[in-house]
């Protein structure tokens, strides 16, 4: 009964049900009562109420699989909230240098991901760099974002990235086709080494696949990030 339960069918086997118990109770009991014998009546009946029963049996099983997936969708949305503080936390000490092109790197593998930097993101990207630098730049082409804000959005698209990577089994309930049930099985967890892990691999795999446009983008945003540091030591300097 369970296995029925979590079938796509169910919905429509309910339907049938409703349909074939409707058809005894609204047209064959009171319009053609008359073709039936007394215990053909009573057969169509008692047909009747199993049917009513079969109804009611499938709205229990439905409303059993809604609270079942419930409590899993439940035990997923504090997984994937944990997993994604992680990804955030790592993300401290990067530069935004470093930030930039690890969200590009991940921009290949989980390209649908909101905050990730697709190819013809870079010429935008590189005018609002300009920006920061007070070069003069295309004004189609900049967008209104100031280094915090931009760091603030690479960051939470890198970390939703990871997040996907590790999703399916690590934070997803999957189901085990392997056995007559096909039950559900409980996500593995978030993995020890994550997200160290995915970035590494991502750094490593786009090392020598960064286009013109992204080593632009990166050249411009290390030439600020040098003004920056030059400003904070000439202020030290000053005992400011």
């Amino acid at each position: 009964m369970l296995n029925f339960a979590n079938s796509q069918a169910l919905t429509t086997k309910q339907a049938k049900v409703t349909t074939a118990a409707n058809i005894i109770k609204d047209v064959i009991l009171p319009d053609l009562n008359e073709l039936y014998s007394p215990a053909e009546i009573e057969i169509l009946q008692q047909a009747q109420q199993l049917m009513d029963d079969g109804k009611h049996r499938i709205q229990q099983l439905k409303d059993k699989r809604r609270r079942e997936e419930k409590l899993r969708e439940d035990v997923e949305s504090e997984l994937h909230q944990r997993a994604y503080q992680q990804a955030l936390k790592a993300l401290n000490r990067m530069s935004l240098s470093e930030l930039y092109r690890l969200n590009v790197s991940l921009g290949g593998q989980c390209s649908s991901i909101e905050g990730l930097i697709e190819e013809y993101d870079h010429r935008h990207h590189l005018a609002t760099v300009q920006s920061w630098l007070d070069t003069e730049v295309d004004a189609e082409r900049y967008l209104a974002l100031t280094p915090e804000e931009a760091q603030e959005t690479w960051r939470g698209g890198i970390a939703r990235a990871a997040v996907e990577i590790i999703s399916w089994p690590s934070l997803k309930y999957h189901r085990d086709y392997q056995t007559p049930g096909g039950g559900f099985i409980e996500p593995l967890g978030i993995p020890e080494d994550f997200p160290q892990a995915i970035y590494a691999d991502s750094r490593k795999a786009s090392r020598f696949k960064l286009s013109l446009a992204c080593c632009q983008v990166l050249r411009a945003i290390k030439r600020y990030e040098a003004n920056v540091e030059q400003v904070r030591l000439i202020l030290a300097g000053l005992g400011a």
